[in-house]
């Protein structure tokens, strides 16, 4: 089985040249294999995502306007961990009721993956959850972009052929779709929802992670 490995160059210097509010921009001089070169990149907090399906199929998605992209675009719950201390699932968890009023009975880790490792540190942890069931008190009141998200069940083969049309594009979306087709075809390789997130850990170790106030 193949496997990333840590390694770390020679650090000549570091200067953080854009601080804000949800990451910073940093720029790393380094030494490796011999030359000596700089790399801008972001120092992000990391997120969490929640592929929900229920016993008919169908994936429990939101609506959400994004403005970088310009668009309204169809995802999974999902939020950043911007909590100090909070345990990842528990912060999958919250999100899950946040933005769709509803818990899950069962979750396991779908996918660890970085979404931009040439110019992010964003590492993203997506988790499955089943036995879905609505909260007695429904879905909180939402704010900013959230104010406007629909929560909608849509069935896995529609959310497929969204993907392999490019008509979705979200990168969670995308990556947490296909890693439940391969979860649904073999569920003993799911991970138990506490199992050790080791790409996160080697992020904070190093410097690499925006950790909140």
């Amino acid at each position: 089985m193949i496997q990333d490995h840590e390694f770390t160059p020679e650090l000549v210097s570091s200067d953080t040249s854009f601080t804000g509010r949800v990451w910073d921009v940093r720029r790393d001089d380094i030494r490796y294999a011999g030359f000596e070169f700089d790399r801008d990149y972001v120092v992000h907090m990391g997120a969490v995502g929640v592929i929900a399906i229920n016993e008919h199929a169908e994936l429990l998605l939101v609506d959400q306007y994004r403005h970088p992209q310009g668009k309204v675009m169809w995802e999974p719950p999902a939020g950043l961990l911007d909590a100090r201390d909070e345990d990842p699932l528990a912060a999958a968890q919250r999100e899950l009721f946040e933005e769709t009023g509803y818990t899950a009975s069962t979750w396991n880790v779908l996918v660890d993956y970085a979404p931009s490792p040439g110019g992010s540190s964003e590492s993203v942890r997506c988790y499955l959850a089943q036995g879905l069931s609505q909260h007695p008190d429904g879905r909180p009141a939402a704010t900013d972009e959230e104010a406007g998200m629909n929560p909608r069940w849509v069935g896995l083969q529609d959310v497929l052929d969204a993907i392999w049309a490019g008509e979705v594009t979200n990168g969670m979306l995308v990556t947490g779709t296909l890693a439940l087709i391969s979860a649904l075809a073999d569920p003993t390789a799911l991970r138990p929802a506490s199992a050790f997130w080791a790409a996160r850990d080697h992020l904070i170790a190093t410097n690499r992670v925006k950790l909140p106030e």
